[in-house]
């Protein structure tokens, strides 16, 4: 917690969206969602410090993305690079604690 609040941890695991945090938040600060609204707007984003920006081939932020909003564009004299599709994203976070470098920032 930061000075009281609650925070999520994305280098600790994804959020699922199943809720828990809302239903344990006595104070009713965290309230619980419609079944079809994700609960915030934030998302993916790859920064400069992505293997990928370094010539080396990487692709592990992609694989655990269960929506497939990772793609890698091909590009010539290095390796695919990493692309968020910012529609598609939901902001689980469930990309970031597999980069081995730390370049996906969830804002």
């Amino acid at each position: 917690m930061v000075r009281g609040y609650p925070e999520v941890d994305f280098s600790r695991g994804e959020c699922t969206f199943c809720g828990a945090c809302a239903t344990a938040c006595k104070d009713g600060a965290l309230p619980r969602a419609d079944d079809h609204a994700l609960p915030w707007t934030i998302k993916a984003q790859i920064t400069d410090n992505c293997l990928a920006h370094r010539g080396v081939e990487c692709r592990i932020c992609g694989d655990p993305c269960p929506v497939t909003a990772i793609r890698f564009s091909p590009r010539l004299g290095g390796p695919p690079v990493a692309e968020v599709d910012a529609a598609t994203c939901t902001g689980c976070g469930a990309c970031v604690a597999p980069c081995p470098v730390n370049a996906i920032n969830i804002t």
